[in-house]
């Protein structure tokens, strides 16, 4: 499958250059030895685009110049420092040079960077063109692939027009300004007239064999995979997604899965252990009852397990000693115990649930038992997203925020039966530090 823009392809070359050039000057005007140069050139570029790649950097139809994203480069750039300097003090420099170094590679990067991202931009929503859709059916999934183009300008696409195929429920296309071709029996016509870039077969047709050789052709399910980063559910997508899921199954992925869990997890647990016993006793200090509390959750294939998290609310029956110790009357949260809940500190004791086999690093978030009971009741297949383990993170954790309704709760199973179909180890790694990175920035919600 083509992708549907070379600008993501251009970006991650203009970034290598701009990570390379800018490290060897800073690193010969400094005259670092050629084996300081070398490794810091490594480093710098390995990290810097693993980072950037990491904090969605490369998302094209995600992608504008505002403040926030300024922010989020800037971060990614000092992060991507942070070997390259361990390695300076540690080796190769003193201590002058090597902040000297750092501020100015760091300055001359973002500056750079940044002037690259906005040329790019300009290039994307000034000059190039947008690609014209062609849509074969006037369905349910036509109404949503015409949606999901016109919600996101940053695609640059157009709708074109819709071709009516068979016994089509017209009530789902209500846009008056594109056309709907009826009674069709060639598309070249139409697609020559209407300058079209792009084929989206919402509803099977015999009409495809008319489409030319150039034109780019994608079933529904796959379009929309790639322009939303979720999967389409309905009874056929969700019948081949078990077909897939049941019939590939592969051990090495298994194996390496739960030797990734093991590690990550340890690893999480001893670098946070400082942390966690910190705020342990604070919350045990605050009003005497245990710091950790467990919640009941289902897991794979609908187990129920306890799962094991931070107190960061008062006890039930606990009444605050003062007014500064309420939050708006009716909210029980712990006041120093806010920035932990929005890091997601209080989460840490699930590293053991995860070393006991209950959960994954990476997975579908495990969710409290009454809650499945209505999503399962309320939701459409909901029950698929029990297929794999429950994780600490997930692709819909790190993709839009916690869900307060059965329309987002829907959307996050959208994303959830996405990364049951793509899951990888690597991809996972990539989850797994996304997911750091907005907890240390305190942007999880």
């Amino acid at each position: 499958m083509k992708s549907l823009s070379k600008s993501t392809k251009i970006m991650f070359l203009f970034d290598f250059i701009v990570l390379f050039i800018s490290t060897y000057y800073w690193a010969n005007f400094f005259d670092y030895t050629t084996k300081a140069i070398a490794l810091l050139c490594i480093l710098t570029v390995f990290t810097g685009l693993i980072i950037l790649y990491l904090k969605g950097s490369y998302k094209i139809r995600e992608f504008n110049i505002t403040v926030k994203n300024a922010y989020l480069l800037f971060e990614g750039v000092v992060m991507t420092h942070v070997l390259p300097a361990i390695y300076l003090l540690i080796y190769a420099a003193s201590l002058k040079s090597t902040i000297n170094f750092l501020a100015l590679n760091i300055l001359t990067i973002f500056i750079l960077l940044r002037i690259g991202r906005a040329l790019d931009h300009f290039y994307l929503f000034k000059v190039k063109k947008d690609k014209n859709i062609l849509i074969l059916g006037t369905d349910k999934r036509a109404r949503v692939v015409a949606d999901e183009i016109n919600g996101k300008f940053a695609l640059r696409m157009n709708v074109a027009g819709f071709v009516q195929v068979g016994e089509s429920e017209e009530e789902y296309i209500q846009d008056n300004n594109v056309p709907i071709y009826k009674n069709v029996t060639d598309l070249s016509q139409i697609i020559v007239n209407n300058s079209i870039d792009i084929v989206v077969i919402a509803q099977p047709t015999e009409l495809i064999v008319t489409v030319p050789q150039d034109i780019l052709i994608y079933k529904m399910p796959d379009f929309y995979e790639m322009a939303t980063g979720k999967y389409y559910i309905d009874e056929k997508t969700i019948t081949e997604l078990y077909y897939q899921f049941a019939t590939q199954r592969s051990y090495l992925y298994d194996f390496c899965k739960r030797a990734y869990d093991i590690i990550a997890a340890t690893i999480i647990l001893l670098v946070t252990l400082p942390v966690t016993a910190y705020i342990a006793i604070r919350v045990k200090m605050t009003d005497g009852a245990s710091p950790f509390f467990t919640q009941t959750r289902v897991g794979k294939g609908g187990k129920t397990f306890e799962c094991y998290k931070l107190r960061t609310m008062y006890v039930n029956d606990y009444v605050p000693k003062n007014a500064e110790m309420l939050n708006d009357g009716a909210d029980r949260t712990i006041p120093f115990c806010k920035w932990i809940r929005k890091a997601k500190l209080d989460e840490i004791p699930q590293m053991v649930n995860i070393l006991k086999g209950e959960m994954s690093i990476v997975g579908p978030r495990a969710e409290w038992e009454k809650f499945v009971n209505i999503y399962t009741k309320d939701l459409p297949f909901y029950e698929c997203r029990m297929w794999v383990k429950t994780g600490w993170t997930g692709w819909a954790h790190v993709s839009m925020p916690a869900a307060y309704s059965l329309d987002e709760e829907r959307e996050r199973l959208e994303y959830d039966l996405y990364y049951i179909k793509h899951r990888n180890v690597l991809w996972e790694i990539a989850i797994l530090v996304k997911a750091i990175f907005l907890a240390i920035g305190g942007r999880h919600l």
